[in-house]
């Protein structure tokens, strides 16, 4: 009993952890790939298999959700409370992060008219510019996004006339279905490409470690909430099992890149970061990538000597 206890809470930790972004993600592959195995099943087998392979990316959401319930009783007990306007009441039944999807959509298509509009980019405060996409990977993955898309518009359209010539609505629906997923795909690329080239990167000023990834990650570190800074030489699931730390009081901040490097924050200092549009109190260890990871360490030996010697 004890062990299926722990395996179970081992499963809710590993699902709470998951962001709903990557949930919904995971829910659209095993969508897609249920539909497009079912086109080359016999029709009686096919029919019989429909509704569950339907079903299961709702049972993920649904898990996903369900592993969300202690913060879900805790924001109702917040909201009970007499003069509570029906808006905020209403926006405590759904998860903080799918409400963050929303506004993160939104902000990656006001991003995009920006873009379009060839505005000029957020202004940047003055300081020492710390990179992370000129080693990175950045561009190659924003590459490799942009071939995958035009690539795969013929793959579909050679599914739809192969598999189903003799649905022509049906064939039409996958061809929308197709386009929609390609430009909105592109889009995305079109807005992160535009504020993470516009940002070259984080900045460190004189009191502050000012972090940006586009509308994924940004906000700012006050130098006294640093307590370390240290390499990282390993993946971050690795290092946290190793330290005893789990994920949740880890926060991800980097491009594509596997992290290099990690900030020990003290914790009686508050932080606030936004990730996905989610704005949160920061946990204990950021975890960065920079094109030279040593440049942030003696900047900030630098500067607290300076603060030392004034």
């Amino acid at each position: 009993m004890g062990i299926q206890a722990n395996s179970m809470k081992r499963t809710l930790d590993r699902l709470h952890e998951t962001s709903w972004l990557a949930i919904f993600g995971y829910a659209y592959a095993i969508f897609t790939c249920g539909s497009l195995f079912l086109l080359v099943l016999p029709a009686p087998l096919a029919a019989a298999l429909h509704q569950p392979l339907l079903v299961l990316p709702l049972l993920l959401l649904i898990a996903k959700d369900l592993a969300g319930a202690p913060d879900f009783a805790r924001r109702m007990r917040r909201v009970a409370r007499p003069g509570t306007p029906w808006s905020e009441r209403l926006g405590a039944l759904l998860p903080p992060e799918f409400l963050a999807l929303i506004k993160l959509d939104r902000a990656m298509w006001r991003t995009v008219f920006h873009w379009l509009r060839r505005d000029t980019p957020p202004a940047r405060p003055a300081g020492t510019v710390l990179s992370y996409t000129k080693q990175g990977a950045y561009t190659t993955v924003l590459a490799f996004a942009m071939f995958s898309v035009f690539i795969e518009l013929p793959i579909d359209a050679a599914i739809a006339s192969l598999f189903l010539d003799h649905h022509p609505s049906a064939r039409t629906v996958l061809h929308v279905m197709s386009a929609l997923s390609a430009l909105y795909t592109l889009a995305w690329v079109a807005s992160d490409r535009w504020l993470v080239r516009a940002a070259g990167g984080h900045v460190l000023t004189e009191s502050a470690l000012n972090l940006s990834v586009g509308i994924r990650a940004f906000g700012a570190i006050p130098l006294q909430a640093i307590a370390a800074c240290e390499r990282v030489h390993e993946p971050r699931d690795k290092w946290c099992k190793r330290q005893g730390i789990a994920l949740r009081d880890t926060a991800l901040v980097t491009p594509f890149d596997a992290p290099n490097l990690v900030l020990r924050l003290r914790p009686e200092v508050p932080v606030t970061l936004t990730c996905y549009q989610l704005e949160k109190r920061a946990p204990r260890y950021v975890f960065l990538y920079l094109d030279r990871p040593e440049t942030l360490s003696s900047a900030l030996a630098c500067l607290r000597a300076g603060e030392c010697a004034s």
